[in-house]
């Protein structure tokens, strides 16, 4: 049955997926020296060609240039949500909140720091248009959070937001934490109630390893940089776990720092992503991680929901990466530096 609902969409994913940058472009990228230069790389690569041929890359600007990025994944998706089925389509109507997301967390960024707006949100108009319920143009031009929750009305957004504008703890970590969270939790329920019963086992590994991952990280990080007590750690974890035992989230919240914590992690299913690390550095073995259980699922489960979910990681860490490589060569880092960042 999977083989029958998934041939074709499987088909068009494998050759999209034949147009990702590979490691050699990430090592040609990390050569590069100025952004017009790694613009005009990116204008000799398929994915890329259509939506910057037009741009003078001595010019664009920079808000412009990510936005076009990001671009290409917000039409990479609509490729993939015109060639899906209606379950198919239930399934990317609940993975398109990342976007939505990932949209507002820059807006509250762009409106708490009172900077400039780093994404040119105008490229994101005609998928928002078609799969979201945010008006991004009244979005996009809040200058308050105000502002931002009048626009937000009608939208689910409006009291993820409202709720932590009205607390005591409304610095951006908050924002970024609650939408998070509300994410997860709508996500997982999706995964539960919408998916059928193959693509549930699949989505659940690649989202709950996520989660997984992302607690992890942010322990990590609160243990190291902040040196939070446990009880601050317990705030910061989405309520959904995985792989990691109640007890194993417990004895990380309570480790002294980040070493105790590091040692706890090596004895959890997700240790061994820890060996062979000269330079332990947790973040990078996340990402290690999730992009070994994304292969996994896609080498066993390649006619089911992972061939829209794997492509789709992999696409938005491409563009993630691209944006990275813009960043680093504005700041003129050293090659052997961007490289790293890029690996």
């Amino acid at each position: 049955m999977s083989l029958f609902r998934y041939s074709g969409l499987s088909t068009k994913v494998r050759a999209m997926s034949g147009k990702l940058l590979t490691q050699e472009d990430y090592q040609q990228l990390g050569s590069l020296s100025s952004v017009p230069e790694v613009i005009a790389f990116l204008k000799k690569k398929p994915s890329y060609a259509q939506l910057l041929e037009k741009e003078d890359e001595r010019s664009l600007h920079r808000g412009r240039a990510e936005g076009l990025i990001m671009q290409s994944l917000f039409m990479d998706f609509s490729r993939l949500y015109r060639f899906s089925s209606l379950d198919q389509r239930r399934f990317l109507d609940g993975f398109f909140m990342r976007y939505e997301i990932s949209c507002l967390n820059m807006i509250i960024r762009s409106i708490m720091t009172q900077g400039e707006r780093l994404v040119d949100t105008e490229e994101y108009r005609e998928v928002f248009e078609r799969h979201s319920q945010i008006p991004l143009a009244q979005a996009s031009s809040a200058d308050t959070m105000e502002s931002l929750i009048a626009a937000l009305s009608g939208t689910p957004y409006k009291k993820v937001i409202s709720d932590v504008y009205g607390s005591n703890s409304r610095e951006l970590f908050d924002y970024e934490l609650a939408l998070d969270v509300f994410f997860f939790d709508r996500f997982w329920k999706l995964i539960k109630k919408d998916l059928k019963e193959e693509d549930q086992e699949v989505i659940a590994r690649s989202v709950g390893t996520y989660i997984d991952a992302l607690n992890l990280t942010w322990v990590y990080r609160a243990k190291k940089y902040y040196r939070m007590s446990a009880a601050e750690v317990y705030a910061l974890i989405v309520p959904i776990h995985y792989r990691l035992t109640r007890e194993q989230v417990r004895q990380m919240a309570e480790a002294a720092d980040e070493n105790e914590l590091l040692a706890v992690v090596k004895n959890t299913k997700y240790g061994k992503y820890l060996d062979g690390e000269e330079q332990l550095n947790l973040e990078r073995c996340m990402e290690k991680m999730q992009e070994a259980v994304h292969s996994v699922l896609l080498r066993r489960k390649p006619y089911s929901a992972a061939c829209l979910d794997v492509y789709l990681y992999r696409k938005e860490r491409e563009a993630r990466k691209i944006i990275t490589a813009m960043e680093c060569v504005r700041y003129g880092l050293p090659s052997d530096k961007i490289r790293e960042y890029l690996a």
